[in-house]
């Protein structure tokens, strides 16, 4: 009798909690199974679900709101629906064979083979253009070139410092083109679209190598990625250096020097003015961007250039075309590794970075060196006002 109570009472806590567990749970036959199946992508995709929906259930509206991040869009490096994307560049070297296709870069960043002209084209039965201008080197803005047009000059020596890159009419509607460029001797700058301009004949470097991926609007906020592990560096390359050159020029006028040359550095923008003339008379002759010392005690100073050195190996580092200023203080270039080294180790500008000496692009410290003179007086200041 016993036993029979047991099994009775057993069966029947069976039959109850079976009951409830339908009255709590109950499944709509038309309702998915989150259980071992893949959740429908198109809504997954929409930020419809989260962990706790995987769970068992939908999350309720309010949660859903609060929950749900509109977050940026990779666009992959192959061409949207409906259009090819292609280019190639000119270097001194002869145009490229064979055009590059989206998303790929066209010349060779750090080999010093300056672009003197690209080619940009699109394939599509959307109506509309790809267009592109270039700033040549010492001559300024080219006419726009269309789709397959060169942009640049073919049969100049100058190489490209600026560029800017749009599409016309409906295929503005449709797509967003993105580009970004790598400056000789710095790297990579920040990617930029629909024709922002990119580079600054300011900083006196050719660029050696571009970019480019065209997306589609609609696809929303686009963020993207870098490739080959070449990193995108945030630099003074954004800076307004008109602005910059401006005040500079301004700040110069009220000094003297020995010699007819003057020497200004903006030790919080990084730049480099090398003046000819004499008090309220001076000419901005040079513009350079440098790369200034890191400590407090080198960003306002007043000095005289000094001897000069061809080069020397201090901090483990070389550097050439050297002009002192004081002490261990020089203008010399970017540092290069090993003793009389000829591979770059930094050649980063545009921050303060070295430890108290002014580094500049190698040929520009060798400027300074050749042409202006000893006992020239130099100004190193540091105000914010950007």
């Amino acid at each position: 009798m016993k036993r029979f109570r047991r099994t009775f009472c057993a069966i029947l806590t069976m039959l109850i909690s079976f009951t409830l567990l339908c009255e709590l749970a109950p499944m709509d036959s038309g309702a998915a199974s989150f259980s071992g199946s893949v959740i429908d992508e198109d809504l997954a995709s929409d930020g419809l679900f989260d962990e706790e929906a995987t769970a068992g259930g939908l999350v309720d509206e309010a949660k859903k709101k609060n929950t749900k991040k509109k977050t940026p869009t990779t666009v992959p490096y192959t061409n949207p629906e409906g259009a090819e994307l292609s280019y190639r560049v000119l270097t001194e070297k002869g145009w490229d064979k064979d055009y590059t296709a989206q998303g790929k870069v066209a010349g060779k960043p750090g080999s010093g083979l300056g672009i003197r002209a690209v080619e940009i084209g699109i394939n599509s039965d959307i109506e509309g253009k790809v267009c592109c201008r270039a700033y040549l080197e010492d001559t300024g803005w080219t006419g726009q070139a269309g789709n397959f047009e060169i942009a640049g000059s073919e049969k100049g020596k100058k190489s490209l410092q600026k560029i800017k890159i749009y599409l016309t009419e409906k295929l503005l509607v449709k797509y967003r083109i993105f580009y970004r460029i790598s400056l000789d001797s710095y790297g990579w700058l920040g990617w930029c679209c629909d024709g922002f301009v990119t580079g600054n004949e300011d900083y006196d470097r050719a660029v050696d190598a571009i970019q480019i991926v065209l997306a589609e609007r609609e696809k929303g906020d686009v963020k993207i990625p870098n490739i080959n592990g070449v990193v995108s560096k945030t630099s003074a390359y954004y800076k307004d250096a008109s602005k910059i050159k401006a005040y500079m020029i301004k700040k110069a006028q009220k000094y003297t020097s020995k010699t007819k040359y003057l020497v200004l550095i903006d030790s919080q923008y990084c730049f480099l003015g090398v003046f000819k003339g004499k008090k309220n008379h001076w000419s901005l002759i040079r513009f350079y961007l440098c790369a200034p010392g890191i400590y407090k005690t080198y960003w306002n100073r007043d000095h005289e250039l000094g001897v000069k050195s061809k080069g020397f190996y201090s901090y483990n580092c070389q550097v050439y075309w050297a002009t002192r200023l004081k002490k261990e203080l020089w203008i010399h270039s970017i540092t290069y590794k090993g003793h009389n080294g000829k591979k770059v180790l930094d050649g980063r500008l545009g921050a303060r970075i070295s430890h108290g000496c002014i580094r500049l692009a190698t040929e520009n410290a060798k400027w300074i060196y050749d042409n202006v003179p000893s006992y020239s007086r130099c100004i190193i200041y540091k105000k914010k006002f950007l």
